[in-house]
């Protein structure tokens, strides 16, 4: 019986951790610790899918960044990628934007890497963005809260001197390719902000689309996949060490 006993508390725990819910008011001290230092690394994209660490696409990434955070008179976040396959780019607490590589491959122009960061911008701190996960349940008011942050994305696209068309067609085609987010981005949607970008003025100019940076940063980008160098949980966690010294 008191095998059993312990079988079924057992799985009980396990449950509970399935269903990401706090561990059993009788957990010990130690349990509760560990259970929070899982869930954290879990939820932590850069110790569960390694971090590149390449100064030029880390660079170029931030200084892209820091000029749609200006025009959009915002503070900038701090960007990181990661080596996940899987698209998405997720703002955590403290402002940090994780990006996945899979995501950042998809892109096809600077343009659309704007739109993309623009559109995190403008979402509320703490506000749910369906880009954080294609396996994302659907938050309540997903499609007003995209349609607000997008149109207000587009704003600072212009602002910043880049076509707002590259979020709207960046939106469309993850959209389609994502069931799960196409609930929260509709093509009606895109194609209202689309017919209310046309008659604004191009400025001096015209809008900027594409650089040889960003063909710089997606070529370093592929050459470090290919060397599929991802960082042991080690290596991530000496790094972070000696950064914080």
């Amino acid at each position: 019986m008191r095998a059993w006993g312990v079988l079924a508390r057992s799985a009980a725990l396990l449950v509970h951790s399935a269903a990401c819910q706090v561990p059993p008011g009788g957990a010990t001290p130690q349990i509760r610790k560990e259970w929070t230092l899982d869930r954290r690394v879990a939820n932590d994209p850069e110790h569960r899918d390694g971090r590149i660490y390449d100064p030029l696409i880390a660079g170029y990434l931030q200084s892209l960044e820091n000029t749609i955070a200006t025009a959009a008179g915002a503070e900038a976040a701090d960007v990181r990628l990661t080596y996940s396959s899987d698209r998405h780019a997720s703002r955590l607490p403290g402002g940090v934007l994780y990006i996945s590589a899979g995501l950042l491959e998809s892109i096809e122009n600077e343009a659309e890497l704007a739109g993309l960061l623009a559109h995190e911008l403008a979402h509320a701190p703490g506000e749910s963005c369906v880009l954080a996960s294609p396996l994302a349940p659907e938050a309540p008011h997903a499609r007003e809260l995209e349609r607000r942050a997008t149109a207000t994305a587009t704003n600072y696209l212009k602002a910043a001197g880049y076509d707002p068309a590259g979020l709207l067609d960046l939106l469309s085609k993850l959209a389609y390719e994502h069931p799960a987010w196409a609930k929260a981005v509709l093509p009606e949607d895109l194609l209202d902000l689309r017919a209310g970008t046309e008659p604004d003025a191009l400025p001096p100019g015209e809008y900027r689309i594409d650089s040889s940076e960003f063909q710089r940063a997606e070529a370093l980008l592929r050459a470090a996949l290919e060397r599929g160098a991802k960082p042991s949980d080690g290596d991530v966690n000496r790094r972070a060490s000696a950064r914080s010294r």
